[in-house]
């Protein structure tokens, strides 16, 4: 009934319902439709006076319980590129002193939003934060400190777990975001009534000395003693073999790898085959700067079975806008530096030394990830028209947030992805006089496809074009992309074109994304329309915020 509910909502309602806001703050970190790839933390995107909408709904008697729905659908959808923006609602909902049945909404609500021990952690951090800046109300003091709600709702996180899944989540992450399990645990108190929950708790206060002088002749918990052990030895383990030996016979992952052994190429050769491809692909550049991809090393065939292991590929999903950022990143050595770094580089006079050159068979294999990867993009059954920039400074300028790909690359990359999952999709450039039409294969490669574009002709770009044209051929379409270097307030008409379109072919719910891939951000328009999203720069959430805009989750 909620979903229905929800769904509906998304249409119907006014842009500026706090219903509509909190659902854009989820997705794109702002109660307005603009996103920016990039660390929210550095930018301050988590504030409780950046979320005003959860406090409206709180007021409201009929809708108080609403932003825990909210957050439960965005959650749900496994469209939301960054998960934080739930954490920090749902801790934002915790805190608020408007609606106390929400309140005890929220704490229901903890162990499916902040599941893995990470976002755990991370709502401890959010829900301190909240009551330190005293901004949700400022006259009360009954918000601040660990109250009975709060309580009881870490409790039950804690509680709720075998001993042995507790075991396994305290010793993987022991700690995040300035945050300890040790911390939490002595703030909240829980009493486990189990016999192997007390021994994991006082490992995690006392250490393991202490549960080895209580519970050693005990052999009723020996199991979760002995795994306790071993992940306490691998940590302490100073020999790198018998440490990737550990490794690998207790099914460790890189979460549980301790500073001194990161460099260790025992260690990351044991740690690959059971990589999943996210994570693949996000140390990959690591991996290669540790010289064990150079030609002829064995760890160069453990990676390439990785990635075009089709069970690997369909069981991560990845999409293919990460393995292109991935590519062109190898392929240049690395990210390139922020405007920070390479202020700091420059007042030294010792470069770093350059990494190894990258590996043809990675990259070969890199490139056939990328074509399979086409085949995993969930279909939204909706008709597209995305109009690409392919002058001369989109081939030239590299995207905003990926600074090895280009912005041309980037538009490739988003028409080609639901070229290659949908069945209606126009794909045109922009010319002097109106758009021109692309005819490109359903089965092409990323690398066809940019010939392709690149063989049409370029002209000036006029962001209402592409409605212009469709409304006077009469072709229908849900949702209109177009792709550029930067939007220029003056020149963008395309609002007006959109409300044209929209009344010449009677379809009101057609929505538009302008998307500025070589820019950091965009003229902030006075009246927000909510059909009209605009995202500034590329990477790979990219795709996934057009997908979710697309579907009207917010």
């Amino acid at each position: 009934m909620v979903h229905c509910v929800l769904k509906e909502m998304a249409v119907d309602l006014d842009p500026n319902d706090p219903q509509i806001r909190l659902s854009q703050f989820l997705y794109v970190g702002k109660e307005y439709p603009d996103y920016q790839p990039g660390n929210w933390f550095v930018h301050n995107y988590f504030l409780a006076k950046n979320v005003p909408s959860i406090e409206e709904l709180a007021e409201n008697i009929e809708k108080q319980l609403l932003p825990v729905e909210i957050i439960t659908k965005a959650f749900e959808s496994n469209l939301v590129p960054n998960p934080e923006t739930l954490v920090f609602a749902l801790a934002v909902c915790c805190r608020q002193m408007k609606s106390e049945t929400l309140r005890h909404a929220a704490y229901a609500a903890l162990n499916k939003i902040c599941a893995s021990p990470q976002h755990f952690i991370l709502f401890i951090k959010f829900a301190s934060q909240i009551s330190k800046q005293k901004e949700l109300d400022a006259n009360s003091s009954s918000k601040h400190g660990w109250g009975q709600g709060l309580r009881k709702a870490v409790n039950h996180w804690y509680l709720s777990k075998t001993p042995m899944e507790l075991a396994k989540c305290v010793t993987r992450y022991r700690g995040r975001y300035g945050w300890k399990h040790k911390d939490i645990i002595k703030l909240s108190h829980p009493v486990s009534k189990n016999p192997g929950g007390e021994i994991v708790f006082k490992y995690i206060i006392r250490g393991l000395e202490e549960i080895n002088k209580s519970f050693d002749e005990n052999s009723e918990f020996t199991e979760i003693i002995e795994y306790i052990k071993n992940v306490e030895d691998f940590k302490h383990c100073s020999d790198q073999v018998r440490a990737a030996a550990l490794l690998e016979t207790y099914k460790l992952t890189l979460d549980h790898v301790p500073g001194h052994l990161l460099k260790s190429k025992e260690i990351w050769n044991a740690l690959i085959p059971s990589m999943d491809l996210h994570m693949l692909l996000t140390n990959l550049q690591r991996i290669h700067n540790l010289e064990l991809l150079r030609p002829n090393s064995p760890t160069v065939s453990k990676v390439t079975e990785q990635l075009i292991n089709d069970e690997n590929i369909s069981r991560s999903k990845v999409h293919p806008a990460l393995v292109l950022v991935t590519i062109r990143d190898y392929e240049n050595s690395g990210k390139p530096l922020t405007y920070e770094k390479r202020k700091i580089r420059e007042q030294f006079d010792k470069p770093l030394p350059a990494p190894p050159k990258p590996n043809s068979k990675i990259i070969d294999a890199l490139y056939k990830l990328l074509n399979l990867s086409f085949a995993h993009i969930q279909s939204t059954g909706l008709r597209y028209m995305v109009t690409i920039n392919m002058n001369k400074v989109m081939l030239e300028t590299h995207a905003w947030r990926s600074g090895n790909v280009n912005g041309a690359e980037a538009g490739c990359m988003i028409a080609l992805a639901l070229l290659r999952s949908e069945k209606n999709v126009t794909i045109a450039t922009f010319k002097n006089v109106g758009i021109h039409t692309v005819n490109i294969d359903k089965t092409a490669s990323f690398g066809q496809a940019m010939r392709r574009l690149q063989q049409m002709p370029v002209g000036n770009v006029n962001l209402g074009k592409p409605m212009s044209w469709a409304a006077y051929q009469n072709n229908k379409y849900d949702v209109f992309i177009n792709v550029v270097d930067q939007i220029f307030e003056k020149t963008d008409t395309s609002e007006e074109a959109l409300q044209a379109y929209k009344a010449k072919v009677k379809l009101p719910n057609t929505k538009l994304i302008n998307c500025a891939v070589c820019s950091s951000s965009t003229y902030r328009k006075k009246k927000v329309d909510g059909n009209i999203l605009t995202i500034n720069g590329f990477d790979a959430t990219v795709p996934v915020i057009i997908q979710a805009f697309a579907k009207s989750l917010f």
